[in-house]
């Protein structure tokens, strides 16, 4: 099989690190900042937010009820970035991401349905490869309501591959017959506008290829639901969308006929910072909860800020919280490579795991408790359990840990010239060792078509990349004379000892090829595993 690759990108920091360059620490320029009316209007977001038990009535419904899409839709959160010759608001994607911030603090399924509105719905391709024609006729029917974008489907999980929806040229009726089923869409049950990815057949009017077309959802042959039903994200409207020989005219093609993939690609690069902001936002808060918590007097009567493994607990969070900071500012930052935007959100949606996860385990009972539960016994209701639950999905959301990691790990061509040698050969725990990205690069030019050498090298480099962001933001926050917290230290030292671990890894074959058997052991081996997996269940006379 042949190793996908991928083009060396000399503005990317993580790439440049792959390649054993050591990336330039300078300063980044920053997004504009907002408006004054964009800061009316994000501030209108968030006293909504606060004038009702948002998250209590989201948690209370399997689907999200039509009175707040109402809500959202009259205070303007489906227009913010249409311009507003198409009836938008002609807002900037700093102040979108803003509002996104905003509505993931009351409760993340609210941001997920205007970010697949805005993000990647049916606004952004428009905006980006739609016909000046198309943009006056579809834009204004998505200022009041919700829109999606279709790419899963049910026999497409991790990785890729051809897509089934297929869409055929019909050029008696000008236009395309589109069939197939997508899954896993968010708005499937409630958006007006879809843009469907559909592999288009090849024909002698047409050369085919994947397709974006817009449907809606009175379009004939349209099926809306199941609605999907997950852990978190509570009342999002996600489910199944499925086209009988449903008829789209022409001028519903967006971006050309085989562009879609450049269409989706495109529209995700443009904002990938979305769900990185999001992410952020659910570190912040629970930094705030277990600092609350700590502080509580029964809390500190009973001495728990000075055990030892609190004391771990809390500085963990400081930690999350300051790489999720420091990389999610770098990539906000105009210019940054898409490659990087790809890091980042690998990186910060990891990170508000970790965070949620800690903050559990440090509340307790408390914390695994619902809202609903605490105030059924008139307790004071903690929201981490809520946060817990749904902030897991983004490790999955918008490609997974492990499709981003994959691809990160592509060969990568018309690399440059490696550095004649390293720019010293010892680290100040505050700034990125060159030495180490020498290493990085010269384990993995020993044997570079080596998948899970690759694999373990691309962990290096994103602990590099995080350390290069880390110095970054704290040149920006001008924190290197005088800084206000010691997280600054103890973060960078955390990343180095991470950095040598996996340096360590790449230099030990042995444990990369017992992994290696140790995977190909359990999918080759008969229906019930080896007695150690199963000796003590047999014993207690337990079904296995």
């Amino acid at each position: 099989m042949t190793t996908p690759t991928r083009d060396f990108d000399p503005t990317s920091v993580i790439d440049q690190i792959l390649t054993g360059h050591l990336p330039d620490p300078g300063q980044l320029p920053q997004r504009d900042e907002l408006s004054a009316a964009e800061v009316d209007f994000v501030e209108a977001i968030a006293t909504w937010c606060t004038e009702q038990d948002l998250a209590v009535v989201v948690e209370a419904h399997d689907q999200v009820r039509d009175s707040i899409l109402e809500d959202l839709a009259r205070l303007g959160a489906f227009r913010i970035t249409i311009p507003e010759r198409y009836g938008g608001l002609g807002f900037s994607d700093t102040c979108l991401l803003a509002v996104l911030s905003v509505l993931t603090a009351e409760h993340a399924t609210l941001c997920e349905i205007v970010a697949a509105h805005q993000v990647i719905g049916a606004v952004r391709p428009l905006l980006a490869f739609g016909t000046e024609t198309q943009r006056e006729r579809y834009l204004p029917e998505l200022i009041e309501h919700p829109s999606a974008f279709a790419l899963n489907e049910p026999d497409l999980g991790y990785g890729s591959g051809p897509l089934q929806t297929t869409a055929r040229l019909d050029p008696a009726h000008d236009g395309y017959r589109v069939t197939g089923t997508k899954t896993w869409i968010t708005n499937a049950t409630i958006a007006t506008h879809t843009i469907v990815l559909a592999d288009l057949e090849a024909t002698k009017q047409t050369p085919g290829g994947i397709t974006a077309v817009l449907i809606k959802a009175d379009d004939p042959g349209v099926t809306r639901g199941p609605q999907s039903t997950f852990a978190g994200m509570h009342g999002l409207p996600n489910g199944r969308l499925q086209f009988e020989n449903t008829w789209v005219p022409a001028d519903r093609i967006i971006g050309g006929e085989g562009n879609g993939v450049d269409v989706a690609l495109t529209c995700l690069s443009q904002c990938r910072a979305a769900l990185p902001v999001a992410c952020l936002t659910t570190t912040t808060a629970c930094l705030r909860q277990a600092a609350a918590w700590a502080r509580e007097d029964r809390q500190a009567r009973r001495g728990l800020h000075t055990h030892p493994q609190t004391q771990v607990q809390l500085a963990a969070l400081m930690v999350e919280a300051l790489i999720a900071n420091a990389v999610t500012w770098c990539a906000l930052a105009p210019g940054c490579a898409p490659t990087d935007m790809e890091a980042a959100k690998l990186i910060v949606s990891e990170s508000a795991n970790r965070a949620t996860d800690t903050t559990l385990q440090l509340v307790g009972g408390r914390g695994y408790e619902t809202a609903a539960s605490a105030r059924r016994r008139q307790a004071t209701p903690w929201s981490i359990e809520q946060l817990w639950r749904d902030t897991r999905v983004t490790r999955i959301f918008d490609s997974s840990t492990e499709s981003l990691k994959d691809f990160l790990a592509q060969p990568l061509t018309d690399t440059p010239a490696p550095p004649t040698s390293a720019a010293g050969t010892d680290y100040a725990p505050t700034h990125t060792s060159a030495a180490q990205t020498a290493r990085l690069y010269e384990a993995l030019s020993c044997n570079p078509e080596d998948p899970v050498l690759r694999g373990v090298a691309v962990d290096c480099a994103l602990d590099l990349f995080t350390l290069h962001c880390l110095e970054r933001y704290r040149l920006h926050l001008g924190e290197d004379d005088e800084p206000s917290t010691t997280a600054w230290q103890v973060t960078a030292l955390d990343l180095h000892r991470r950095i040598d671990d996996q340096l360590r890894n790449l230099s030990d074959p042995t444990l990369r090829s017992q992994r290696g058997a140790l995977a190909a052991e359990l999918v080759g081996a008969p229906e019930t595993p080896a007695g150690p997996f199963t000796h003590v269940l047999t014993a207690l006379g337990a079904p296995r």
